[in-house]
């Protein structure tokens, strides 16, 4: 069975999902949905796609004219939702960007009617693809480092359109009606899910703090969410836009630690230094990151899961979590 895919979204992280499904034996790209007309045939030429639609209503007119099997969505946040709607009623599996939506209503309103429908759903949380958190899940699940105590992510780059080059002249990333939040929204349901699939579900958020810093724009671009999971272990996360790209994770426990720089540029640290003797933090120092896609990883599991019909994760109950999280964090600040 050959899955015909759709593209809502012909931004840079669309191209990604293009490369992804295109590089996939079993499917086809039919059509690309995108608000500029440019951006869609720059891409339906690159990859070969027959149909493009342009407008703000293009995802629409797509959902309504082609008979998708798949739908890739990549838009500006604020139409995740209404889209995953249209797709869950045109009976198509859905890949979402994250955040999957930007309120507690709009999860309220994709729950029930994803539900009724045997579709598979997936998080484009591609981060969970990376080896080396399986291997910092085995340490965690085989007692190495003890009752895990505390754990600290810190993930930061330069912002959006400086990280990376934009398509759109539009900034809607610094847009709070489109964007739904600052870089807690776009970094740290990242670090969550990755933190809640290596220790169980955070049950709730004890504090924030945030700046404005260096982004003349109405939301956070740094931050730090304090936060405690459901097993008593205490997280911090902490984000931000106006910083040199780095991401870390460490893992305290009641009989050691680990600290992974997760660009790899540094080795692992740890300790106490006979945890060396432990085959499993062996492989952790050992560990080398390689060129593959972790997007091509998570896009190829999404296409087995339907061709099985079987769902497995990151599914829509993970990305609402991460949603949760960050809402129930900006819950503080709009209390102080």
């Amino acid at each position: 069975m050959t899955l015909k895919v759709g593209l809502a979204g012909a931004g840079a992280f669309g191209i990604k999902h293009l490369l992804g499904f295109s590089k996939n034996p079993d499917c086809e790209l039919i059509s690309i949905a995108s608000r500029t007309e440019e951006h869609a045939k720059i891409a339906s030429e690159k990859f070969n796609i027959p149909k493009v639609y342009a407008g703000n209503d293009s995802w629409e007119k797509m959902l309504d004219s082609e008979k998708l099997d798949v739908v890739s969505i990549c838009t500006p946040n604020y139409l995740h939702a209404p889209i995953i709607l249209k797709a869950i009623e045109k009976n198509c599996h859905i890949l979402c960007e994250k955040p999957i939506a930007i309120s507690h209503e709009e999860l309220e309103q994709i729950e029930p009617v994803l539900n009724a429908k045997n579709l598979i759903f997936f998080t484009s949380f591609q981060k969970r693809y990376n080896p080396i958190f399986n291997l910092v899940r085995s340490a965690i699940d085989e007692g190495i480092l003890g009752k895990i105590t505390s754990v600290r992510y810190f993930f930061s780059h330069y912002g959006p359109y400086k990280s990376w080059k934009a398509l759109s002249e539009e900034k809607w990333f610094f847009d709070s009606e489109k964007a739904g939040g600052g870089v807690l929204l776009d970094l740290g349901v990242h670090c969550i899910d990755i933190l809640q699939y290596l220790l169980g579900e955070y049950d709730k958020v004890n504090g924030i703090n945030f700046n404005t810093s260096c982004i003349n724009m109405q939301d956070e671009d740094n931050c730090n969410v304090l936060f405690r999971f459901k097993n008593d272990t205490l997280g911090l996360i902490s984000v931000s836009w106006c910083n040199e790209p780095s991401e870390t994770l460490d893992i305290f426990g009641t009989k050691g630690f680990v600290k992974v720089d997760l660009s790899g540029r540094n080795s692992p640290s740890y300790g106490p230094k006979n945890l060396k003797k432990n085959k499993v933090i062996k492989s952790l120092l050992d560990y080398k990151p390689t060129n593959e896609s972790d997007q091509n990883k998570l896009i190829d599991h999404f296409v087995n899961c339907i061709l099985t019909k079987k769902q497995e994760n990151p599914n829509f109950y993970d990305g609402k979590k991460a949603v949760e999280f960050v809402l129930e964090a900006y819950s503080f600040k709009k209390s102080s």
